[in-house]
């Protein structure tokens, strides 16, 4: 029974301010009607409607009171001063005159809805706890009543001559005007504390907080903005009422919707709106006064039906323009498909570098779009380009070329319309065939650095095997020989002989040291990569005047061979030239290790002069060792500052990090 009579009650209250909003329409005479109460009626309806549902759906929730009281106090004040009108019109002035101060409850209304809801959104609760911005509320709703029941007269355009029953005499009216400052006064502040109470809530507030603010802030601007310029003769009480509407809309998506999930589609309808409604507002006002100007008629009735007509005219155009405007604003690039797509298309026609096309068109997507995160992955799941925070990616599509999958395009937050999807379905189309091209260069790099390390593994073995096996036995021979000419001591002819062949092996035991020397750096099996750069660094600055201070961690771990031969051979060039070329005093070789690989430092205090010299292959040697198996090598020098040489290889695999 209780609920019956509640919701009884509500939609009493509903249909009273909506009743009063259509006896205004009904009665409406005078210029701009009747569309300034065609207007105001759609509000109303809309704030009732709002409220209705909200004490349904969320009985007594404190926005939804104020919202019902806003508009039945709306409706009603509005339907009262029609009937004023009519009564003041019709000779009864004192019955005009009563219906007039009761009809202040438009005001009432009003502050309501401007100041008491904004303050109480979204759960009824001041921003700051306390009662104090609620009394402030309600001293400046109470302040700004006192005025207009103390006035002289109605505060109605349409009452100019009408004496109000519960006005002061005129010769106190200074003493109403005064209230009447005192009103707009403290109405002026409460709303300088209902912004800073919505502000304060926005930062204190979660996330699902943000997006009820950010709804109802957007939809809340408009009637912000208007009220200043209310007292201004070209501002019609439709205009208020037409930058009103978006509130009670937004008020109830905030409220009633569990999570937000589409709030840029909100923002943008709101947006669109309210700038069109300042847009017709603007073309109404302009066409009255352009054309009363004109005609040196500003008062013509036909005027505001003339105007209205320019406004149905020009509402679609007006419409179509904003919307564009106002998508490329809350969507970006999004709302752009073909312009996306025309610019992907380019940078695909000029690729060169695949892999660094693959990154800065993630990067570019990623920015234009206005993504949290994009990841373009392999078949197997690796990330071959990735922008923005791999954690916010929560959409997926595939990758396709040649009618298979080659790998999958990752972005988030998720396409929460149509058209993103298909825009996202069109990409993921043109990065295919760059993928495929990707993973075939990938495939090359670790066939080249597989041919690489199998190579300076298969030169170790065989250098091993010259070393401790034909090299000995070499030298063996040679001491057989040297046996032999003992015991033939007495023959010449067979001597000479004996010295020729023990020559010939000798000769043999050099070149197979040779050969052993140039598969690899012998140090690098005697003494390990650490002691092989000491001593490269000891060996290659005898008779200079560089000093070199060798820096590399003890326990060294296993490196593979091709690794330890590039470090090595790098360190050796780097050296050289700085013997050689740039006039060093001091250098340093300095050695890291970690997970991944190792960093090798070569720095001096040279000239810092690198240029290429005729002949010269040291720098291109360098870099082609670094490349080979999947490091990098970067060389960086300043006239007078010296040269620092940094490398990064891989510890075994060659796979770059």
């Amino acid at each position: 029974m209780h609920d019956v009579l509640r919701i009884g009650g509500v939609t009493l209250a509903a249909l009273l301010g909506a009743a009063g909003a259509l006896t205004s329409v009904l009665l409406a005479s005078g210029p701009g009607a009747p569309v300034n109460e065609l207007v105001i009626l759609l509000v109303v309806v809309a704030y009732a409607a709002v409220a209705v549902v909200i004490a349904l759906a969320r009985p007594g929730h404190p926005v939804g009171r104020l919202l019902l009281l806003g508009s039945s106090a709306w409706g009603t004040g509005e339907g009262l001063l029609a009937l004023a009108v009519s009564a003041e019109g019709q000779g009864h002035p004192t019955l005009a005159g009563w219906l007039a101060v009761v009809g202040g409850l438009r005001g009432l209304g009003w502050l309501v809805l401007v100041l008491a809801v904004p303050l109480a959104f979204p759960d009824g609760r001041t921003p700051w706890g306390g009662h104090r911005p609620t009394i402030l509320v309600w001293l400046s709703i109470s302040v700004f009543m006192a005025a207009l029941i103390l006035a002289p007269t109605p505060l109605d355009n349409r009452l100019p001559g009408l004496v109000s029953p519960t006005g002061l005499p005129r010769s106190l009216q200074a003493i109403a005007d005064s209230v009447a400052l005192l009103g707009v006064a403290l109405i002026a502040t409460t709303l300088v504390v209902v912004v800073a109470g919505l502000v304060h809530r926005w930062r204190t507030g979660d996330e699902l907080l943000r997006q009820q603010l950010l709804v109802f802030a957007t939809a809340f601007a408009a009637p912000l903005l208007v009220i200043p310029l209310m007292p201004l003769s070209f501002v019609q009480p439709w205009m208020f009422g037409v930058v009103s509407l978006p509130v009670p809309i937004a008020i109830a998506v905030a409220l009633l919707q569990r999570r937000l999930y589409d709030v840029q589609l909100v923002v943008n309808r709101t947006v669109t709106y309210v700038g069109l409604s300042f847009a017709v507002a603007a073309l109404y006002a302009g066409t009255i006064t352009g054309v009363g100007l004109l005609l040196h008629d500003r008062g013509a009735v036909w005027l505001p039906w003339a105007a209205a007509g320019v406004v149905a005219v020009a509402f679609a155009p007006l419409r179509d323009a904003l919307q564009r405007g106002v998508n490329h604003l809350t969507y970006g690039q999004w709302s752009q498909p073909g312009d996306v797509l025309a610019a992907t298309g380019r940078r695909l026609a000029d690729a060169a570098d695949v892999p660094a096309l693959l990154h800065t068109l993630t990067a570019e997507l990623g920015t234009g779009l206005g993504l949290a995160g994009i990841e373009v992955v392999d078949v197997h799941g690796r990330s071959l380009a990735l922008y923005g925070d791999p954690h916010q990616v929560a959409d997926e599509l595939p990758l396709s070329a040649y009618g298979r999958q080659v790998g999958a395009l990752r972005w988030g937050p998720a396409s929460k319309r149509d058209a993103d999807r298909r825009l996202m379905a069109d990409l993921a189309a043109h990065l295919g065939g760059l993928v495929h091209s990707a993973g075939l260069l990938e495939d090359l790099r670790q066939a080249q650095e597989r041919l690489v390390v199998a190579r300076e593994e298969e030169r170790r073995r065989l250098r091993r095997d010259l070393h401790d096996g034909l090299g000995p036995a070499l030298a063996g021979l040679a001491l057989q020989v040297d046996t032999v000419r003992n015991l033939a001591a007495g023959g010449n002819d067979t001597e000479e002989q004996l010295l020729e062949l023990r020559n010939g092996v000798a000769s043999t035991v050099v070149d197979v040291r040779r050969i052993v020397e140039g598969l690899r750096p012998p140090a690098l099996d005697e003494f390990g990569l650490d002691g092989a750069l000491a001593s490269l660094a000891e060996r290659i600055t005898q008779g200079s005047d560089l000093t070199v201070e060798v820096t590399i961690p003890a326990g060294l771990p296993d490196i593979s061979a091709a690794v330890e031969v590039a470090a090595y051979r790098v360190t050796q060039e780097a050296l050289s030239n700085a013997v050689r070329h740039s006039g060093a005093t001091r250098s340093q070789i300095a050695l890291t290790v970690d997970a991944d690989g190792i960093r090798l430092e070569v720095t001096d205090n040279g000239t810092g002069a690198v240029r290429p010299r005729p002949g010269g292959i040291g720098l291109t040697s360098m870099h082609e060792r670094a490349v080979e198996i999947g490091g990098r090598l970067s060389i960086q020098a300043a006239a007078a500052n010296g040269t620092t040489i940094s490398l990064w290889l891989p510890r075994s695999n060659g796979v770059a990090p």
